[in-house]
């Protein structure tokens, strides 16, 4: 006779109020300098596969990073770079969650920052009951390259965007644009992702860096 294995229930995790059943719940914090934050609050079709979930969330980085004039969370400077966070919880019901933590930081080659990058990705480790693993360090960068400085234009992402009158996205309230041919042009980017969000809400939290002033941007020579 053959023998059956009973498939074990999954953790039911009550869902708070923004939260849908039938969809992934997907809280996304970006950090920047001296407690400044938002959140964002997404729907994401139902899967419980998390490369597919990771897969999904790529294009939103771009947003969050141009969605306001962020410095870099440790000490001010222009930020150009982000460290992402997720946490992935598809096995409990009744629906899959998703948090991720989006870190705008000015260079990951500058130490002091990154050093205490690795000390956030340590805790928050700790707090997981997971084994401290060491921080990546991204694929070090072309000499005199830069990535697109954060709170640009999300559409030609041109640092002389920060120097005009942007203006958010009117169905989302996230993502930021210089133009209306801006906007036009990074539609079909952006639209996927922009019929997904519940709720941006901007904030001020305690500082997660340290005091020092900012400084001048890093330019590699």
């Amino acid at each position: 006779m053959a023998s059956t294995t009973a498939e074990k229930p999954r953790p039911f995790v009550p869902l708070e109020d923004w939260q849908r059943v039938d969809k992934v719940n997907l809280e996304v914090v970006g950090y920047g300098w001296h407690g400044k934050c938002v959140r964002v609050r997404m729907h994401l079709p139902m899967d419980r596969n998390v490369q597919r979930l990771h897969n999904a969330t790529r294009e939103l980085m771009r947003d969050v990073k141009h969605s306001a004039n962020w410095r870099c969370q440790f000490c001010g400077r222009f930020s150009r770079e982000t460290q992402v966070q997720t946490y992935t919880w598809v096995s409990i019901d009744p629906a899959p969650r998703m948090g991720m933590y989006m870190h705008h930081i000015c260079d990951h080659e500058r130490k002091k920052c990154f050093k205490e990058m690795e000390e956030i990705h340590n805790y928050m480790q700790t707090v997981d009951g997971l084994p401290v693993t060491p921080l990546p360090r991204p694929p070090k960068k072309p000499r005199n390259e830069l990535y697109p400085r954060a709170g640009s234009c999300a559409g030609c992402q041109k640092d002389g965007s920060l120097f005009v009158d942007q203006q958010r996205c009117s169905k989302c309230n996230l993502t930021r644009y210089c133009s209306l041919k801006c906007q036009a042009d990074d539609l079909p980017r952006h639209q996927p992702t922009c019929k997904q969000i519940f709720s941006v809400q901007f904030e001020r939290r305690e500082p997660l860096g340290d005091t020092e002033e900012p400084g001048t941007d890093i330019v590699r020579i």
